[in-house]
């Protein structure tokens, strides 16, 4: 397909896990340009969801090639476990749909490069990476100041994503197959740090295959020790120097007692600006027996759940009014490469450089 025939960008979901769900209910009730066709999962009892939560005329399917072959779906969110996302994003590109991608493009940078090739090839589609904080209002504003001068030059990001510890195993079950601390959770402080920082803007760089310079990663495992047994960890710290002088410091962890906290810190030449410094939920501040204090947001799912749609409206309208999508498949490989290197320094404890074609050297 080269264009949406209908007045409304027609979906088919695949996943009904947490974020297929968040996705679904957001394209159904809350993007008037576009409709929810149908959903998929492979899990029979995941698609029980559907009818209590949206609607009993939502279709849906076990089958993926279901959803690629209905000519009148026009577009898929693809939320599925990310060992899967490489294959079915090129499926569905190959079936003619426009594709929103969850990140990261997959577990390792080699089955992502496929995506990009795919994404390339295809100009007439809209592949985006579902780079949430892209949309999120807080680091939109940040953008806006960065480009109108407000910070001079922007030389430095320092940012935090901390999720709440989670005691159930599902984290430690999840984490087995998600490619790493660095591929997984930081794969979105990294491209924030490439967004704000305007690496992902090659046109400046003498270079413009070149972005990275150096990166060096470490980490350590606190709170769960089972990550041991397959070289991850909860608590890491990740340094890069990008081409451009820009440098960014990441600090992700799996181990918060008080909740989801994403914070950024950007320094520039003439002022700094400090994104979710206070990690409250709300103004509302609580006295009582256990003092003065701020409830704050327990998951990313509820942190975030703003950016979530704004993502979904955001990449409707760019299909719809044929405009530039802000997260291409190209900005997730540029990511994924740096969270392999990060992941590969974690591992060895060196420094990884970058080649002049802009590739991590892995020795």
């Amino acid at each position: 397909m080269t264009a949406c025939r209908s007045p409304r960008l027609r979906f088919g979901v695949l996943g009904c896990g947490r974020m297929g769900q968040r996705h679904a209910y957001n394209i159904a009730y809350l993007t008037p340009r576009a409709e929810l066709s149908a959903i998929c999962d492979p899990h029979p009892e995941a698609l029980k969801w559907v009818p209590d939560n949206i609607s009993s005329n939502i279709r849906v399917c076990t089958d993926p090639e279901d959803i690629f072959n209905d000519a009148e779906i026009d577009a898929v969110v693809i939320a599925t476990v990310t060992s899967t996302h490489s294959s079915l994003a090129i499926r569905a590109i190959q079936a003619g749909k426009h594709v929103l991608l969850e990140k990261p493009i997959s577990t390792d940078i080699e089955s992502a490069r496929p995506v990009v090739e795919a994404a390339e090839a295809h100009p007439q589609l809209k592949v985006m990476i579902g780079f949430c904080r892209r949309f999120d209002p807080s680091y939109h504003e940040a953008k806006d100041r960065i480009l109108s001068g407000f910070v001079g030059l922007p030389y430095l990001v320092k940012a935090t994503t901390s999720d709440l510890f989670d005691n159930s195993g599902f984290f430690v079950n999840y984490a087995r197959h998600s490619g790493g601390i660095f591929n997984d959770a930081a794969v979105h402080d990294i491209d924030i740090s490439r967004w704000l920082l305007s690496v992902d803007d090659t046109t400046k760089l003498a270079n413009p295959r070149k972005q990275v310079r150096t990166v060096y990663g470490t980490g350590s495992v606190v709170r769960h020790p089972e990550l041991a047994e397959f070289g991850d960890c909860d608590t890491a710290l990740g340094i890069i120097a990008y081409e451009n002088g820009t440098q960014c410091s990441i600090h992700i962890a799996r181990t918060a007692t008080h909740g989801f906290e994403c914070f950024c810190e950007i320094l520039g030449t003439s002022s700094k600006m400090i994104i979710n410094g206070n990690p409250a939920k709300s103004r509302v501040e609580i006295r009582d027996q256990h003092g003065v204090r701020m409830e704050s947001h327990q998951s990313w799912l509820d942190r975030l759940a703003e950016a979530f749609l704004l993502e979904i409206q955001d990449f409707t309208a760019c299909v719809l009014d044929d405009t530039k999508i802000p997260a291409t498949a190209r900005d997730g490989l540029e990511a994924a490469k740096i969270a392999m290197a990060l992941t590969h320094s974690l591992h060895t404890g060196k420094v990884v450089e970058f080649d002049e074609e802009g590739e991590p050297i892995i020795v």
